[in-house]
């Protein structure tokens, strides 16, 4: 009788094709390194900003690792990720890739007697191109770079994953929804508080050196039998005129004092004809 094997493992399945490699792929460099059938059992990449055509650019070999580098049509170093060689007698079966900010970029699977065949590989970069080592597109998931994936400091690193925007004294930070998008704004205005939050210690014992100033909110006119209340205008100014606006001369003086604000008329007596 003669065994057959009806449903074979689907990596089993692939393992003589140039799978996660596309059919059109060479896998044969310019210098003669060749990647054969079943060295990877399997792809899975995602690049942030990734654009079509992602492929092996460059494997670069040292005398403690080898490193994979993920390039696509637009550049030839977009993600890459790093296989010890002699820090273990067997290299890890999974190859984590990430890109050049440091975040998740994919994965490359194999196992440890398959990658043992880049111990063989000369010292150096060992470069190919898109045509010799594309991946096949079923191993390639878009990744567009929209949106805030990261924060860039000044010295070039990026936080990426849970970051927390704390607003510092004159900073204000709001979050909101557009067309159902989460937005964080960021202003830098100034805080009005910020004085009062450093002086005012109420509740620590000590005694608060900031008074928070009382703005007048409105005028009550009472005279001559008359009552009546002004408010603001809509920037919150009152407008005070002492006689008609056609006289270059005025009595009326304002001063405040500790019990409130002064309204008196000083000089000669206005006297109509």
């Amino acid at each position: 009788m003669v065994e057959r094997i009806l449903y074979p493992q689907w990596r089993n399945q692939w393992e003589a094709t140039p799978y996660p490699f596309g059919d059109f792929a060479t896998r044969r460099n310019d210098e003669g390194d060749v990647i054969l059938e079943g060295t990877f059992l399997d792809a899975h990449l995602y690049p942030i900003g990734g654009l079509v055509g992602l492929y092996l650019s460059a494997v670069i070999i040292d005398h403690q690792s080898a490193t994979f580098v993920i390039g696509d049509s637009a550049t030839d170093q977009l993600a890459f990720g790093v296989l010890p060689l002699a820090s273990v007698l067997k290299p890890a079966g999974t190859i984590q890739l990430r890109d050049n900010y440091g975040r998740p970029a994919g994965v490359l699977v194999s196992d440890w007697q398959r990658l043992a065949v880049f111990r063989t590989w000369g010292l150096g970069t060992h470069t190919f191109t898109r045509a010799q080592t594309e991946f096949a597109a079923t191993c390639c998931m878009p990744a567009p770079a929209i949106g805030v994936r990261g924060i860039m400091l000044d010295d070039g690193s990026v936080m990426t994953g849970h970051v927390w925007i704390v607003g510092d004294d004159g900073i204000v930070v709001s979050h909101s929804t557009d067309a159902g998008y989460q937005l964080v704004r960021i202003d830098i205005v100034g805080d009005p508080l910020t004085r009062r939050r450093l002086c005012d210690t109420t509740g620590t014992g000590e005694t608060a050196t900031f008074t928070t100033p009382n703005f007048v909110r409105r005028l009550r006119i009472n005279s001559s039998g008359f009552d009546f209340t002004c408010p603001p205008d809509d920037k919150g100014n009152f407008s005070i005129i002492a006689n008609n606006d056609l006289s270059p001369e005025t009595v009326l003086r304002i001063r405040a004092t500790p019990d409130g604000i002064v309204f008196e008329a000083v000089g000669s007596t206005m006297v109509g004809d």
